[in-house]
């Protein structure tokens, strides 16, 4: 059942913009892209206001291991498919060696049989229970939940990774004094990736960097959520919510909202040495990751109409889903809005461009400032280079993520699409196609506003033009770090050698 005050706000959010539109449009059928325009602006002031006040709470912020022994054992689920299993065995190795008190069992959906043969004894030689499903059914939240129905109540904790990540032992001695706290279902960690191989990976990395370091950080009690893997969870809290919720594709985000909606915490615990895994190697692997996430954070609207979140947490979790609303379609149309008008002379909006300058400006200026002064603290290796690659990177994200928004808005259902790690790769003419077309687009754009410029002679019109040129030639930079990354982001991975050695007995 939905929320009625958590579906005013929203209707009043997106109908507010749409109001202004019949007041602003050049006729009614400009309406769709003035729409966007102040879309765009509404979704701008709130995001912002919303970082500020996560910045403010990320300053705050404080946290320690508690290095306290569980009183019972707790359960290790790796979730694995078609993962080559050399990397697989390596990382099953150090998680038995981490947890030497508890049971690991390695959940596989792989559909290559040649994969499912390799593991078989792998397991059977590091003490691994093999858990293998042919039916994808929930795809990762499906295998957990299976997985939860065998479990034994001598289990009251369960913790998850992906077959690429290793923790070592202080993942768990240093986070189970949180649980003696009984409203506290989760405990999160952060990724720290072993290494970055390419400007693909580098720019994932910096994406990450201002969302872990900050947004986590400020989110951490209230509306923090589970990142995937790297988590500790209460078994009882997940059982108190149906599982995880096999519905989204981004199931940790999905349940991360059913147990906040029914009283429970997750504490975020930001320390960079616990557990390692790998980020993405190539562009494919990185559109692929980034797909899934949108479709994920947009599915996720419905849970958060008909939760019961504080309105704190609630505007968290909305100015997530605005995050990729901006990502995708929001900055697309936007784009060709500014194209109608600079190549086409197209009118559409009907604002004085001297009162836009007055009150856009300064928020805009303001705004970049201040995201500049939080991301280079001292606390990310982030500056000049990261901001750059970061933004380049989500320019190429623009038509994955409007790809995801239709996929999520005619309930179009994608397979669960598992992010490749250690598959060589480089870029392809249909990755590279649609950013070389968006370079030629605002390249010829500028070109036009120039020409349009010299003989344009009302004030207020010139005017205009010198406001769309701005944002067109801000965006050069943007896109040049774009295909900086999208071309050079080849991936050709080492040999290793796995070596399966006996684990460690507890000392």
């Amino acid at each position: 059942m939905k929320n009625p005050g958590r579906v005013a706000i929203i209707f009043c959010f997106f109908a507010a913009p749409l109001l202004l539109s019949f007041f602003t449009a050049t006729s009614i059928i400009a309406i769709p892209l003035v729409y966007i325009y102040w879309l765009l602006l509404f979704i701008s002031v709130f995001t912002v206001a919303v970082f500020q006040i996560q910045m403010f709470k990320a300053d705050k912020y404080t946290f320690k291991l508690l290095h306290h022994q569980a009183s019972k054992k707790m359960i290790i689920f790796i979730a694995s498919f078609n993962e080559d299993a050399g990397m697989v065995a390596r990382n099953l190795l150090s998680i038995k060696n981490a947890n030497r008190d508890g049971e690991v069992w390695l959940l596989d959906d792989s559909t290559d049989q040649k994969i499912v043969k390799e593991l078989i004894p792998i397991c059977e030689k590091l003490g691994v229970r093999f858990v293998h499903r042919d039916s994808r059914r929930g795809y990762k939240a499906g295998a957990i939940n299976d997985a939860l129905a065998l479990v034994g109540e001598g289990y009251e904790f369960m913790a998850v990774f992906d077959s690429d990540q290793m923790p070592n032992p202080r993942f768990f001695t240093g986070i189970m004094g949180y649980f003696s706290d009984p409203k506290i279902a989760v405990v999160q960690i952060p990724q720290t990736y072993t290494s970055v191989p390419t400007n693909i990976s580098h720019s994932a990395f910096f994406q990450q960097e201002v969302f872990l370091r900050k947004i986590m950080r400020a989110r951490s009690g209230s509306s923090a959520f589970i990142l995937g893997s790297g988590f500790v969870a209460r078994i009882s809290a997940i059982r108190s919510v149906g599982g995880f919720f096999e519905e989204n594709v981004t199931e940790d985000l999905a349940t991360s909202i059913l147990l906040q909606s029914n009283g429970w915490k997750i504490v975020y615990v930001d320390t960079s040495d616990i557990w390692y895994g790998r980020s993405p190697e190539t562009v494919s692997a990185y559109i692929k990751q980034q797909g899934r996430w949108s479709l994920g954070g947009f599915q996720s609207l419905s849970l958060m109409l008909s939760s019961n979140l504080s309105l704190s947490a609630f505007f968290d979790y909305f100015s997530g889903w605005l995050y990729w609303l901006w990502v995708g379609p929001v900055r697309l149309f936007s784009l060709i809005t500014l194209v109608l008008f600079l190549d086409f002379r197209l009118y559409t909006i009907l604002v004085n461009p001297i009162f836009f300058i007055i009150f856009y400006f300064p928020f805009f200026i303001y705004s970049m400032l201040f995201y500049y002064y939080t991301a280079s603290d001292g606390l990310m290796s982030y500056g000049i280079k990261g901001f750059f690659m970061h933004q380049g990177a989500e320019l190429m994200l623009m038509f994955t993520v409007t790809s995801s928004f239709f996929a999520y808005v005619f309930r179009r259902k994608r397979p669960f699409a598992v992010t490749p790690k250690g598959v060589a790769g480089t870029y392809s003419l249909g990755q590279a196609m649609p950013m070389i077309l968006i370079e030629l687009l605002v390249t010829s754009t500028i070109s036009l506003g120039i020409i349009w410029l010299r003989t344009a002679s009302q004030f207020l019109l010139r005017t205009a033009i010198y406001i769309n040129l701005f944002f067109a030639v801000y965006l050069i930079p943007f896109l040049i770090a774009a295909s900086v990354i999208l071309f050079t982001s080849t991936y050709s991975p080492k040999d290793e050698t796995i070596l399966l050695t006996k684990v460690q007995p507890p000392g």
